[in-house]
């Protein structure tokens, strides 16, 4: 719809249909700007000819800035409301959020795996030396009768993977924002940061997505291996961990001299980069992963129940955060 003058005055006329109201949203904006967006707009370009010659003739006749009624242009822009993201380089103490047990330099008495005794038995230094975190006796002390001692299976995230993931979940909260800005002008550039089933969703999902990143950032920042409480935690977690892991990953696999490079100034803990390691997403019976994985494409305004709070979430609540 636009605001025209036929020669009795103003009145609302329909100018182009379109598929989506986000689309609309878009082509309103164009409109009322006078800076030429239209040429990065796929939306635009993608127009059927006649619809673009009724939006053309459109602009052609738009009003310029000596006319009173100019202003009147402002009042058909709509613009997002974007939240103040978390910072993917921020100092925050990982070491001391999640710290890892570590072995005494000179050994202990709970195990023979520590360098210090590895070094008094005359072995070489590196024989038998406890896994990052401690040794599998030295967690499993309070494991009386356990027929299997060892704990090293069971992968914690520790400080490096905490690190990584806010990391990822950061950029990628920047990438989907740029995204749901694009779209309110119908530029439509590729899915980065989502899957490709939910890409035809409207900005305003992209921001609640963005701001479900900064809710797993805040847990996180807090100490807290976040536990997905609904179904867009689930997906923006994994796809966060995928996404740093993909980024180091070369022709000869998982670059982890680099790894080490970046994160090497914190201790290592066993679950260290390891997806098992986010062992919350076996607690949930929703169908993420079909999402996730769906050849279709969703229609806009057809997925907001990601965001609603899973079941399993009153098992894991979460303090408020300021």
């Amino acid at each position: 719809m636009a605001l025209v003058d036929k020669g009795s005055g103003l009145e609302i006329d329909a100018v182009a249909t379109v598929d989506w109201p986000h689309e609309a949203v878009a082509i309103c904006n164009i409109l009322n700007v006078d800076d030429g967006r239209e040429a990065l707009s796929g939306l635009w370009v993608s127009l059927p000819a006649s619809v673009k010659a009724n939006l053309e003739k459109v602009q052609e006749e738009r009003v310029g800035e000596a006319d009173g009624r100019y202003p009147l242009a402002s009042l058909f822009i709509t613009e997002l409301d974007i939240p103040e993201l978390p910072d993917p380089d921020a100092f925050i103490d990982w070491a001391k959020l999640f710290p890892v047990a570590q072995c005494p330099p000179g050994g202990c008495d709970w195990c023979e795996g520590c360098p210090g005794h590895s070094k008094s038995r005359g072995d070489g230094e590196v024989v038998n030396q406890c896994a990052p975190g401690g040794s599998c006796s030295c967690q499993s002390e309070d494991l009386e009768g356990d027929l299997d001692d060892c704990m090293c299976g069971l992968w914690d995230v520790g400080p490096r993977w905490a690190a990584a993931i806010y990391k990822s979940l950061a950029e990628i909260s920047e990438v989907i924002v740029s995204h749901a800005e694009d779209l309110m002008w119908g530029v439509e550039g590729p899915a980065v940061g989502f899957p490709r089933s939910l890409v035809a969703q409207a900005p305003q999902f992209y921001l609640r997505l963005a701001q479900t990143c900064m809710d797993l950032c805040k847990e996180l920042e807090s100490g807290r291996v976040p536990v997905p409480h609904t179904i867009a935690e689930l997906i923006m977690l994994d796809e966060a961990a995928r996404s740093y892991l993909e980024g180091r990953t070369g022709g000869d696999g998982l670059d982890r001299d680099a790894m080490e490079k970046e994160m090497g100034h914190l201790p290592e803990a066993h679950g260290d980069f390891e997806m098992d390691a986010l062992w919350m997403f076996q607690f949930t019976d929703s169908d993420w992963i079909d999402i996730v994985e769906a050849d279709t494409v969703f229609d806009p305004h057809t997925m907001d129940r990601v965001f609603d709070t899973l079941p399993e979430a009153k098992d894991w609540p979460r303090p408020q955060h300021a």
